[in-house]
């Protein structure tokens, strides 16, 4: 949270430090208060773990996505050995598919853990464009 709020994309008051020993104080108490939610609406490790699995898919599944992205930028580089990776697009293709499985899984199995899961997604989706927009207009 103190990298993200110090690259704008959340808010400043989360980079906060204490002046004597640099402590994160209110970085470090936002993140305990939505940890104890998640432990509040989820009675069970399998939930818990369910609803962090599903969460870190769509983490996994874009983070491998911008491979696709780079290479289509860097494709003058094609050829120099620089981005060189073997069996190129069927290796992310299946790791992303792999992803993919798990989160039908979740929802499958479990559709109250996918719907909350989704609702915290994009709830951290708003107040990420909420701040980036801000810091947009601000540095114009």
């Amino acid at each position: 949270m103190y990298a993200m709020s110090e690259d704008k994309v959340l808010p400043s008051f989360l980079k906060r430090k204490t002046e004597r020993k640099e402590v994160l104080v209110t970085s470090l108490t936002v993140f305990a208060a939505l940890c104890i939610i998640v432990l509040f609406f989820a009675d069970t490790f399998e939930k818990i773990l369910s609803f962090s699995i599903f969460l870190d898919s769509f983490g996994m599944c874009t983070s491998a996505a911008t491979i696709f992205i780079l290479r289509k930028r860097t494709k003058h580089l094609d050829g120099t050995g620089v981005f060189k990776m073997k069996l190129f697009p069927l290796l992310p293709v299946i790791f992303m598919a792999a992803y993919i499985f798990v989160c039908g899984s979740i929802i499958f199995n479990t559709p109250m853990i996918a719907l909350t899961g989704t609702a915290v997604l994009a709830g951290f989706m708003i107040l990420y464009f909420l701040t980036a927009g801000k810091n947009k207009i601000s540095v114009q």
